[in-house]
């Protein structure tokens, strides 16, 4: 009942501004949908398909013996905006140095929220979308925040293993023009 509650204030919230937002059910799970502009990129169908090879690649290389990730992965909420989001003390980059101000493309802000900026592309490999997605898998683990310094010594789950998991799966999403 809450989740459908929560649902339905996020469709309120998309309704309201000057450009037309939907909310959009994703195939590969009645229960993952995305929030985008209407009319405009990414396809619900490309997304789909790349959260579903994440998982499968993500099975195979790290495995996911309680299917924690897969259940976040197949209750995910993304939102996809064109709007530049400019943080001061933003954190830290994938080799856990520290920014102080920068323009982030995405954000894992719950184990299965994932806001994402779109690009020219319109293609899920050029977005942000596979990184956020090691995020919310090692959120499923356990991983506090879902390791947000990635590669860096505060915490200890994002490892140079994961950032080859990236570039080698979105290689995979561009060759399958996803």
């Amino acid at each position: 009942m809450a989740r459908l509650i929560a649902v339905l204030c996020l469709v309120l919230l998309c309704s309201c501004g000057s450009v037309q937002q939907q909310m959009v059910n994703l195939p590969h799970s009645k229960h993952s949908w995305q929030i985008k502009v209407k009319g405009e990129a990414p396809d619900v169908g490309r997304v789909s398909r790349a959260i579903v090879l994440f998982y499968r690649q993500w099975q195979h290389t790290f495995g996911d013996r309680h299917g924690k990730i897969k259940k976040n992965l197949y209750e995910l909420m993304l939102e996809w905006s064109s709007e530049r989001k400019v943080f001061v003390n933003l954190g830290t980059d994938i080799k856990g140095e520290i920014i102080k101000k920068g323009v982030v493309n995405g954000m894992a802000l719950s184990p299965t929220y994932v806001w994402l900026r779109t690009n020219e592309y319109k293609r899920v490999f050029a977005s942000s979308l596979i990184h956020e997605l090691v995020h919310v898998a090692l959120w499923a683990q356990g991983c506090r925040a879902g390791d947000p310094d990635h590669e860096g010594d505060k915490y200890r789950c994002w490892t140079k293993r994961h950032t080859n998991f990236i570039q080698h799966l979105n290689k995979l999403l561009f060759r399958f023009d996803i």
